[in-house]
This record gives C-alpha cells, sequence and structure tokens, in this order.
C-alpha cells in the first residue's frame, strides 16, 4: 500500500543513482507542458548526479525532444516499452520487438467494427505499438477480439502492442548498458500516475505514484496497492514535490548538494 512520499528516508535517498518518470500526467498536466517547477526539479536531480529518464507511451521522436528541454542525461523508454535508447544522444537498442502483431490487431479491429476505430496519424512515427480511438465500443469489448498483443488505455487513446511488452520489463533490461553497468534496480526510483505505469511499480521496489485526478477511485485504488510511496499533489507538482523532498533527505545522509 503505498505510503507518503516524507518515507523516503535519508538512506534511501542517499543510493537513488536514476529517476525515470512517465510524461503525460507525471511530469505534465493537461496541456503536455513542463512547468518552470519540473525543469527546476529536473535540473538540480541531474546536478546532484542523479540521471534522470523518460518511459512514456509516446513515440521516440517526442521523448528525445522532451529529453532535449529538460537537459537529462538518462534513458529514453518509448512506445510502452517497445523501443529505446541508453540516452537521447544514444542508438536505438534492438529488444527484439516489432510492430506486425499490432498491425495485425488493428486490421482486425476495424474489420470487427467497422468505422468505429479511428486510427491515429501519429502512427507513422510509431516503430512497435499503434494507437487509436475507439467510438461506441468498450474498451473489455475490444479485447475479446485481440490475443496476441497488449491492449493499454493511457487515458488518452488505446495501444496496441507485441504481447510481452512493457515499461518495467524494458526497464530491468537496460540497467545493464547505463552508465558504468553497474545500476541495480534498488538505486531506482520510478514515477508514474496511470494503469500503464503498473508494469514499472511491479518491478521496482522504489515506486511513486503521482495521484491523477481523471481516473476511477478504483483504478486510484488498484495503483495504491502495487506503488510504495504517493505524492500529496497531482502532475508536475506532485513530481516536483518528491523530487525535492528526495535531494533535501540526501543532504540528511550527507551528500553535499
Amino acid at each position: 500500500m503505498a505510503q507518503s512520499y516524507r518515507q523516503i528516508y535519508p538512506k534511501l535517498a542517499g543510493q537513488i543513482r536514476l529517476v525515470m518518470t512517465d510524461v503525460d500526467g507525471t511530469i505534465t498536466a493537461g496541456d503536455g507542458s513542463f512547468s518552470s517547477l519540473v525543469l527546476e526539479a529536473v535540473r538540480c536531480l541531474e546536478k546532484q548526479a542523479i540521471m534522470v529518464g523518460l518511459v512514456s507511451g509516446r513515440n521516440i521522436s517526442k521523448l528525445e525532444s522532451f529529453a532535449r528541454d529538460l537537459g537529462i542525461s538518462g534513458p529514453i523508454i518509448a512506445e510502452n516499452g517497445g523501443v529505446a535508447k541508453v540516452s537521447r544522444e544514444g542508438k536505438l537498442i534492438d529488444l527484439g520487438y516489432n510492430q506486425q502483431p499490432a498491425i495485425r490487431a488493428l486490421e482486425k479491429l476495424k474489420r470487427v467494427f467497422t468505422d468505429a476505430i479511428e486510427d491515429r496519424e501519429w502512427n507513422k512515427h510509431r516503430l512497435v505499438d499503434l494507437v487509436f480511438r475507439p467510438h461506441g465500443v468498450e474498451t473489455e469489448e475490444l479485447r475479446k477480439h485481440v490475443e496476441d498483443v497488449e491492449l493499454l488505455d493511457s487515458g488518452y487513446v488505446l495501444h496496441l502492442v507485441q504481447k510481452g511488452v512493457s515499461k518495467g520489463k524494458t526497464l530491468m533490461r537496460l540497467l545493464g548498458e547505463i552508465g558504468d553497468g553497474s545500476l541495480t534496480p534498488d538505486e531506482v526510483v520510478v514515477f508514474g500516475d496511470f494503469t500503464t505505469d503498473m508494469s514499472l511499480f511491479q518491478s521496482f521496489t522504489h515506486s511513486v505514484l503521482i495521484p491523477n485526478p481523471r481516473l476511477s477511485a478504483d483504478e486510484i485504488q488498484m495503483l495504491r496497492n502495487v506503488a510504495r510511496y504517493e505524492s500529496d499533489l497531482p502532475f508536475g507538482d506532485g513530481f516536483a514535490q518528491v523530487a525535492f523532498h528526495i535531494l533535501s533527505a540526501r543532504l540528511d545522509s550527507g551528500l553535499k548538494q
């Protein structure tokens, strides 16, 4: 059950080497922009040798742009774990995933639910998953017609991605490629706000839920049951709140700012 972020004590704060955060709803608000508070929090984390990385359902080119704006040095994981780079300047890592399962699933949904599936132009920039919006069809009904893919609801669009792909799994695979290769899961803190971040919370002990007002009470409770910590504030304000707490706690652990 998630507890207050204030329970991140100096010992833990002092061992953190990587912060991985979701983007939409976690470090942004509804308009998709970063506040000055988030920019300052990220800058301070990086200044203290805590790498910051992004893990999102967005495509890789958009995350590269965000990474430049934020000035981060950590990994970039796009398309819900389907695409990854160790850094914004690095090369794409071959994770062994492909787009064919998502293509087949989307084509089937279009056949079954004629005129109810709105394909998105965004797909031309995607390498592994595909996104769409349904009209008049519930997500659970759609799931009955796709078997070899994950159908994820990000709160903005629905995603189709090859079975077995997840944010948490891909981040765990990257640890040995980051920095000097010695990074351990206990030195990572992950941030998320939505059900698409469940795999991050399940894979990494030090996880922070940023409460999302758009979620139902049941969805919030489900995330609280998995995440270790929770911010008081939503969106980017919540991320900054926890980041500055971590930095303050590092002072108490004897690490200089």
